[in-house]
């Protein structure tokens, strides 16, 4: 229901017998991520599910190269800087519309209620589990870096080599340096309908001028219990300025080699001061 409030997605009034032929009907289930701050139910789409004839959407679909960084050599970029901030562009794909022409490819059946008849509707909108949806993204924001880079130098080194997917993670060697990227960053994104949400900082300079409903929490920074918050996977205490991570206690008595490589798989990162 916010997909079709905010326009990501219409209803189809008039079907004509072709277009049952060339079209793809996306199935969809939620997904619930009790630990969310901001979206705890999302909507997943699968792409990947095979039609009548055997073959999906993601199948006859070219995912394009990977544009971002290695995620361990973006961090430790991001921690070259003294002070640093993080945020991340709200509803990314949802804020990049597809051509017209290729929308009849994201179909999909829905109703409100399940007393309502079932309505059919297409999405408008770049969406998450079609394939190339992670290299459209990526090349939209790299087409806006050349777009403002005389404009806006900073903001566009920024959109080159400080995003990852609709993360922004940059910063300053000063407490000026770092509001002016942050400024020309909001001021960017923000020309091409990408606003930025949940704002963190190490320091509290940065943030100020933030509107409180713009930061991950309306006291953060303030206490070292309230400025946790995962950046890329990585647990960061934006306080103490340090990363860390939680070990959960291993419940099963024996445990298979395999199964410990996949315990300490998301661990790449242990510890660094900025």
């Amino acid at each position: 229901m916010e997909y079709e409030s905010m326009g990501h997605m219409s209803k189809v009034n008039s079907i004509q017998s072709a277009d049952f032929v060339d079209n793809y009907y996306l199935p969809h289930h939620s997904v619930i991520k009790a630990e969310s701050t901001s979206t705890e139910v999302r909507v997943v789409f699968n792409a990947s599910s095979p039609t009548a004839n055997g073959v999906s959407l993601n199948d006859v679909l070219v995912p394009g190269p990977v544009l971002q960084s290695d995620l361990t050599i973006f961090i430790l970029r991001w921690r070259l800087f003294k002070y640093v901030f993080n945020s991340d562009i709200e509803k990314k794909y949802r804020q990049i519309l597809l051509d017209s022409n290729q929308t009849k490819y994201q179909w999909i059946v829905f109703r409100p209620c399940p007393n309502d008849p079932i309505s059919l509707y297409e999405l408008k909108t770049v969406t998450f589990g079609v394939n190339c949806a992670l290299y459209i993204a990526m090349r939209t924001l790299l087409q806006l870096a050349e777009d403002s880079e005389s404009s806006h130098p900073i903001a566009s080194n920024i959109l080159h080599k400080h995003m990852y997917v609709d993360d922004v993670l940059a910063g300053g060697h000063t407490t000026d340096s770092a509001i002016r990227a942050r400024d020309e960053v909001i001021t960017v994104l923000q020309s091409a309908g990408f606003p930025l949400r949940k704002w963190t900082s190490n320091c509290s300079q940065i943030l100020q001028g933030i509107s409180k409903s713009h930061l991950l929490s309306e006291d953060f920074l303030e206490f070292e219990d309230t400025s946790s918050v995962k950046a890329l996977g990585i647990r960061w205490n934006a306080h103490s300025d340090q990363f860390y991570f939680i070990a959960k206690p291993i419940e099963t008595p024996r445990v298979s080699q395999r199964y410990r490589y996949f315990l300490i798989s998301p661990i790449f990162l242990i510890h660094l001061d900025g």
